[in-house]
């Protein structure tokens, strides 16, 4: 009969294994792994130096309020950019007056210069296109360095001859013979001793008057009756060494107009 005793110890005896060495004292406990590998080597001697563990860093911080003002700066640019050139698209050039145009005179090219405005449809600028046509014109009023011009200051009245000039008078009633208009002919009288209720014919019936200050002077424009003022702007083409004496009799409310030539 076989014995069979399945690893139990026999009786009366201490258990032994087939084979291996037998370990005496104290077991070691087992070796700890860690991140550089076992704690000690084989046989209870030094292993590797465990390798230096980092404490975590933080977090890199974020700003975002940062980011988003970058971003706003960049697109603040990028349509400044577009409105720059939309803008520069919604221009046009015209013309400058560089040197004094008389009433009267034509623009000539050496008195221009090309400007650029925003284009104003409300606006009637003469384009730099259109100066050629400027010949064809004369200046209404006087037109002064600095000026852009539109097509309001100019007229197709005939130009003045030269050394002529538009010189403005206000006058009252009486003044000025009834019915008076741009084309016509006058003579400008000095009235020494007028009375307001008769005429410029009446002044020289009466012989309140000598010799005319200046004859056959055509009346370049006649202003619109004012509702406030009973005097009325007139606009005469008279030779520059006529122009003083012109002036000064109306300002003191001496110079009278009378036809030489009625525009029917």
């Amino acid at each position: 009969m076989k014995n069979i005793d399945n690893g139990m110890p026999p009786s009366g005896g201490g258990w032994k294994p087939a084979s291996g060495p037998v370990i005496t004292g104290r077991l070691a406990p087992p070796p700890v792994t860690g991140p550089a590998g076992p704690a000690s080597g084989l046989g209870g001697g030094p292993g590797p130096t465990p390798a230096t563990v980092r404490p975590p860093s933080a977090p890199r911080e974020r700003r975002p309020a940062l980011i988003a003002l970058g971003l706003l700066l960049v697109l603040c640019g990028v349509l400044a950019s577009v409105y720059l050139q939309q803008r520069a698209g919604d221009r046009v050039g015209v013309v400058e007056i560089t040197k004094r145009v008389p009433q009267g005179q034509p623009v000539a090219d050496t008195a221009i210069t090309e400007v650029m405005v925003a284009v104003d449809s409300s606006i009637s600028y003469v384009t730099w296109a259109q100066r050629g046509l400027l010949s064809q014109y004369t200046a209404e009023t006087d037109l002064l360095p600095g000026t852009i011009l539109v097509g309001q200051m100019l007229t197709t009245s005939v130009p003045l001859p030269q050394g002529s000039e538009v010189v403005g008078v206000s006058l009252k009633e009486g003044q000025y013979p009834s019915g008076i208009q741009d084309g016509d002919t006058v003579s400008a009288y000095f009235v020494s001793n007028k009375n307001d209720q008769n005429t410029g014919q009446q002044y020289l019936a009466n012989g309140f008057t000598t010799g005319p200050v200046v004859a056959g002077v055509k009346v370049y424009s006649v202003g619109t009756p004012s509702t406030t003022s009973s005097n009325l702007d007139i606009s005469l083409v008279l030779a520059q060494q006529d122009a003083s004496a012109v002036v000064q009799a109306a300002s003191g409310g001496n110079l009278v107009l009378v036809f030489d030539k009625h525009t029917e």
